[in-house]
């Protein structure tokens, strides 16, 4: 039912990763590997409800970076073709920058922190994977820090400072789209060695408490109150489907994948033929459900 096994770096995944090997030694991904298991056999070897609720709840705030990505990415393609350049600056960023706190939310060594992970500073989420990303390849993790904090700083111009000439500066040499695919990968394989540390180390029966339920669903902002039912709806799925955490890959059932997307979608009758459709292309970035 979760899909074929494939075999990489002397393990098996059930995710069919592709920038990983192109972009990586294989020896070297093996290395990785044997290291985040160890850190995460540190984690799983003390479990407790309130471990399990941890890494439920991280699990799936990664699966909605890469979700958030996703659509940021089509939207970015999109403002391109129709040439609205004063938001294609904030795009770029956010959907670099979403994918990368994916890596620190699926990282055992990260701390959660009570959920103060969750407002890891933009700074933090930068300097933090670009360590995590020195263990797969130095070279990128390199490439990684300038290219995002020139992506920041391009956005903050924009945003901040009104430049009388546009956006005709000098830009970042960067494909988004491709760094973001590694990323996400990134973010899904420690996923799935958390999972397999899980299945190895721990047994019985765990819950997914309420307060980490309540740490993903209700944001308090500026003291303004949110309070998103979907996502409650969907731990709660978790809660009685996935006892004990899973991949981000098997967190995105295909029908919260088809809400998510479905969200950002014109409900109106008289559509314009025209418009962004956010469901044109849900795999731009990973390969979803």
């Amino acid at each position: 039912m979760l899909g074929p096994e494939r075999k990489y770096a002397k393990r098996s995944w059930y995710y069919p990763y592709r920038s990983i090997p192109n972009e990586c030694q294989e020896s070297d991904i093996a290395t990785v590997c044997a290291s985040l298991l160890k850190q995460a056999a540190s984690v799983t070897k003390q479990w407790s409800d309130k471990k399990n609720s941890e890494w439920i709840v991280r699990i799936y705030f990664a699966a909605k970076m890469i979700l958030s990505s996703s659509v940021m990415a089509q939207s970015m393609e999109y403002a391109q073709r129709k040439n609205l350049r004063v938001v294609t600056s904030y795009l770029e960023y956010y959907t670099v920058l979403n994918t990368l706190r994916a890596i620190l939310l699926t990282n055992p060594s990260v701390a959660w922190d009570d959920g103060a992970l969750l407002k890891t500073t933009h700074s933090k989420i930068i300097n933090v994977s670009v360590q995590i990303l020195k263990s797969f390849n130095k070279g990128i993790a390199e490439k990684t820090r300038l290219h995002i904090e020139h992506l920041k700083a391009f956005r903050e111009l924009i945003s901040y400072r009104a430049p009388t000439k546009g956006d005709s500066f000098l830009k970042a040499d960067v494909d988004v789209l491709a760094s973001s695919r590694l990323f996400a990968e990134v973010a899904q394989m420690q996923s799935e060695l958390l999972e397999a540390s899980v299945q190895k180390k721990v047994s019985g029966k765990y819950d997914l408490l309420e307060d980490a339920i309540t740490q993903i669903c209700h944001v308090e902002i500026d003291g303004v109150d949110f309070f998103d039912e979907e996502d409650n709806y969907r731990l709660g799925y978790l809660r009685r489907k996935h006892p004990t955490p899973t991949n981000v890959l098997h967190v995105m059932s295909e029908g919260h994948v088809e809400d998510f997307f479905g969200s950002w979608t014109n409900h109106e009758d008289d559509k314009d033929e025209d418009e962004f459709d956010p469901d044109a292309n849900w795999r731009i970035l990973f390969d979803v459900p």
